[in-house]
């Protein structure tokens, strides 16, 4: 119970404090809001600025919990004590229709009984695969070190934080759970927002009507009773064309200042939500008709996402990390990786992208979720472009979308649903008794056990409601080990792998369990290096089988380069175990003045120089002309060979040889090598884990499914391994060097 209670307190402290610090600001600029409409509005708000004071917090390296704890009720205290948080001095908004009765038995009973549901699962042990990993992980990280740190083996460290950011102190003090109530809490938030719009425009029916639809949505409600970031995005998104509703009535500069902050916001809670950021300043452009208005917004908007760009620029070397990288080249993200990435973000593994609209409302199998049966009349929402509020609302919900086929995850959807929701109610508005069917269909065929009967098994959605585990009646340690596969292996190495050895894995793990650095294979680009390594003990196409030989007549040479001339199909890459120089059958012995230089990935030169067959350098984009590998001898040698080990596993590959003359010109020296084939090298395994153990990873956890599972399982002495630990089809070795 003990648990329970932590959990309930951190989030609620941290929830009042984000409704404390928005309602102090709302009070400063004197914006005139009803109390259903403050209440929501100022929570979405005051999570931003205290986002930022909390980034502050974190980037001073004091982030221990009494601070944590300080900073929240300072400003708790503060809004009690300036009359903030009643917010007696602009309680005058606008008379407006209210609500009739139907309306609020039918939304109070729809939305009450999926709000306990999703009120209970937030409030269970968290058991979402993100939650339970990177996106607690990082907190829990944050927290052991007091502050923030470059994190260059997680592409996930790269991302915006904004919404982590309220993770951080409700995690301090209630763990997991805490997070994913914060995250509850917006998804509360936004419902409310949906249903005062509604209000605000004079349609009410329109505005429960959205507000349902979005809220019983079998996605929100997964996600929003999880520590994920997509229903927060989405009421991120939807305050801040709530705001420019606002200033456009009242039409006070100092309305402006929400508008941006939750702009860049936005933002910083999720890259793909920056289109509302573009919304708010053409909106703004177009209704004040001046500049001074668009540059408040524009400067409100950076000093909230401002931060994580420095911040990625700073340690990253992109300000777009983990993206761009093609843009700001890097040594911590492959270009290839993230076009690999991007391309099967864009498809799920689907074949055809023809049956999305199902999968997105009736299946879920592949992209992770549905939004529900009833969006299939998402077409009819057009009928709303007859009314002023419709046009803005599906203007704003089409730039929101417009990013969601660079990633067609359900979750993905989220932020646009308000918007389609509310046209969509605006549209069947004449007709109230359709519309409450409409929004008693959505409701049952969102409930868990209608939704079980006709979703892919694969579809994330609430299956339980886990109200003993909630009270932590059932333990802890036994609901997550029933209902989160990758618990028991996160535990087994926190048992297993002595503290601050970093585990090198595969497949991720719910690293929010463990206190370990978990190194997953994708996640950078070192990590895809010794992937690449390890997997070369089974994997034949990556072993070196192959020797390019160039035979030329002899030639001093201070400087000389091998170059790619063909283009490759993607994603075809350039590899190189060795690159080796001779003289009269003998290998020219590598010296510390060797200045060694490659195009592209400059970073991973040494790979093919370290005269080791179980490492290789590779291109890490699709091999194009122009590609090169270049030695520098730092004196003038003689040569008449030049080898290249490689792989098997590309074919476009054309190359030859140059060297550099003493006027600093490129010669060609030969091209069309010789092949030769090798054999094996034997022990390939063993060179592989000690290149692992060599750069400091003496523990690899390996999944029965993955790739050379079974190579690994069968001999483990071959790779120079011992199993120390085994949990739910995983494998924990050791290194035996």
């Amino acid at each position: 119970m003990r648990q329970a209670a932590a959990a309930l307190f951190g989030a609620g402290f941290t929830v009042a404090a984000c409704y404390a610090a928005g309602a102090l600001l709302i009070d400063q600029l004197r914006a005139v809001l009803r109390r259903d409409e403050r209440i929501p509005l100022a929570f979405v708000l005051g999570a931003a600025c205290l986002h930022l004071l909390i980034f502050a917090i974190l980037a001073l390296r004091v982030a221990y919990w009494p601070v944590l704890a300080a900073v929240l009720a300072v400003t708790i205290a503060a809004a009690l004590g300036t009359g903030a948080w009643r917010g007696i001095r602009t309680e005058t908004g606008k008379p407006v229709a209210p609500l009739s009765k139907t309306l609020q038995v039918m939304f109070a009973s729809c939305a009450g009984v999926f709000a306990i549901v999703y009120f209970v699962n937030a409030w269970a042990p968290e058991t979402s695969p993100d939650g339970a990993g990177y996106h607690l992980a990082l907190v829990a990280r944050e927290l052991r070190a007091h502050g923030f740190e470059p994190i260059t083996n997680n592409l996930y460290a790269m991302l915006g934080a904004g919404v982590e950011m309220l993770f951080v102190p409700a995690f301090a003090i209630g763990r997991h759970s805490a997070a994913a109530l914060v995250h509850f809490a917006f998804t509360i938030a936004l419902a409310l927002m949906m249903l005062a719009y509604g209000r605000r425009v004079g349609k009410p029916w329109a505005g429960a009507a959205g507000a349902l639809l979005t809220f019983v949505s079998p996605i929100v409600g997964a996600s929003g009773s999880s520590a994920y970031v997509d229903v927060a995005t989405a009421a991120i998104v939807f305050a801040v064309f709530y705001w420019t509703e606002i200033w456009d009535e009242q039409h006070g500069l100092r309305l402006l200042i929400p508008v941006g902050l939750l702009a860049g916001y936005a933002y910083a809670a999720k890259y793909t939500a920056f289109p509302i950021a573009i919304y708010a300043l053409g909106f703004v452009a177009w209704r004040s008709k001046r500049l001074r208005p668009v540059l408040i917004v524009a400067g409100c908007a950076l000093i909230m996402a401002g931060p994580w760009i420095a911040r990625n620029w700073i340690w990253y070397q992109n300000p777009l990390a983990p993206f761009g990288n093609w843009l700001f080249r890097n040594p911590y993200l492959h270009v290839i990786f993230e076009q690999d990435y991007a391309a099967w973000l864009r498809n799920y593994g689907m074949p055809s992208l023809r049956p999305l609209a199902l999968e997105t409302t009736i299946r879920g199998g592949y992209i992770g979720g549905i939004i529900g049966p009833a969006f299939l009349l998402l077409p009819v929402a057009l009928v709303a472009l007859r009314y002023r509020a419709g046009r803005r609302l599906l203007l704003a919900g089409a730039l929101v979308f417009s990013t969601y086929f660079t990633n067609i995850g359900a979750r993905f959807l989220i932020p646009c649903l308000p918007f389609f929701s509310l046209a969509l109610g605006m549209a069947l508005g004449e007709a109230a008794p359709f519309l409450a069917v409409l929004i008693l269909f959505q409701a049952a065929a969102s409930w868990p056990p209608v939704l079980n009967r006709y979703v892919n098994p694969g579809c994330w959605r609430l299956v339980r409601f886990p109200y003993y585990a909630a009270l932590r009646i059932t333990p802890q340690d036994e609901f997550l080990r029933e209902n989160n596969s990758g618990y028991g292996v996160a535990r087994m190495i926190e048992a297993k792998v002595p503290a601050g050895e970093p585990v090198l894995t595969m497949t991720g793990v719910p690293d929010s369990y463990t206190t370990h650095e978990i190194l997953v294979s994708f996640q950078s680009a070192g990590n895809q290096a010794l992937t690449d390594t390890v997997n070369m003990g089974w994997a034949a196409a990556f072993q070196p089988t192959v020797a390019r030989v160039f035979q030329f007549p002899e030639r001093k040479a201070r400087r000389m380069r091998v170059v790619q001339t063909a283009q490759a199909a993607y994603p075809e890459q350039w590899n190189v175990h060795e690159l080796r120089f001779y003289y009269h059958g003998q290998e020219l012995p590598r010296r510390l003045e060797w200045r060694l230089r490659a195009w592209p990935n400059p970073w991973e030169v040494q790979m093919a120089f370290d005269n080791s067959l179980a490492t290789r350098w590779r291109s890490q984009e699709v091999a194009s002309p122009g590609m090169y590998l270049d030695a520098d001898f730092g004196r003038d040698e003689s040569v008449d060979e030049v080898r290249l080990i490689t792989s098997s596993d590309f074919e476009r590959i054309r190359l030859r040889v140059e060297s550099m003359s003493p006027a600093g010109e490129w010669e060609k020296v030969a091209e069309n090598p010789r092949l030769v084939s090798l054999a094996v090298p034997q022990g390939i395994r063993r060179m592989a884990t000690y290149e692992m153990h060599a750069r400091g990873v003496h523990y690899l956890m390996i999944y029965d499914v993955n790739y050379g599972a079974d190579d690994f399982a069968e001999d483990p002495e071959a790779w120079g391994l011992k199993l120390i630990g085994r949990d739910y089809q995983a494998r924990l070795y050791q290194t035996i060097w």
